[in-house]
């Protein structure tokens, strides 16, 4: 049977103030990951075969840089699958207890990735997320440092830097999110160690 308290310091998880804070602004992070579990998930990568994603995306104002690899296969039996069951047993058990549900549609994570960056890179060039990523996105940090900023276009003007220590966790607003359509720009830069992030979503068909 799995228990929240032993994934997460639950002490730092309001999700009242989650919302309110993606309300404003548009993305927060709080400590999250307890470090014995960020551990064992930062063991767990060293097995997995991470695909190259370096290049040039979109065409024009709508061109995205990437420098990271990814992963996107896990074991019935990994833990990052554990971590994905855990995290939505307890959004879902702090969800129930609002007033008013703030997303569109249910809440549930069926997309997930976990992603290199090697110290020296871009990271990733101010961008948005898929249209069809709805209500909420969010991402574990499991090891390593880098910057993650959220900014206003994909110039990167007005960056506002987000904390992404390993095991925060990144909630960013998402179309769907009180009743709106806002998908917020964000870049990740400054890769100083290797950092592995690891995102889940939730995606419809486009």
């Amino acid at each position: 049977m799995i228990n929240e308290s032993d994934f997460f310091k639950l002490e730092f998880f309001k999700i009242a103030e989650v919302i309110e804070a993606l309300s404003t602004t548009g993305g927060v992070s709080i400590p999250l990951l307890r470090d014995q579990l960020r551990l064992a998930l930062l063991e767990e990568t060293k097995y997995f075969s991470f695909i190259p994603e370096d290049g040039i995306v979109g065409e024009g104002v709508n061109t995205v840089v990437k420098a990271f690899s990814s992963n996107e296969c896990f074991s019935p039996n990994s833990l990052y699958l554990k971590l994905v069951a855990a995290f939505q047993t307890l959004i879902d058990q702090q969800l129930a207890g609002l007033p008013v549900y703030p997303f569109s549609s249910r809440l549930y994570f069926n997309s997930r990735v976990l992603q290199c960056y090697q110290p020296g890179r871009l990271g990733v060039s101010p961008h948005r997320d898929w249209r069809s990523a709805i209500n909420l996105v969010c991402i574990f940090n499991i090891g390593g440092m880098g910057d993650f900023y959220l900014c206003s276009n994909r110039q990167g003007t007005n960056p506002v830097q987000i904390a992404t220590q390993p095991g925060n966790v990144i909630f960013l607003r998402a179309p769907g999110f009180l009743a709106s359509d806002n998908r917020p720009f964000h870049y990740v830069a400054n890769i100083q160690s290797t950092r592995y992030s690891f995102s889940l979503r939730q995606r419809i068909s486009s």
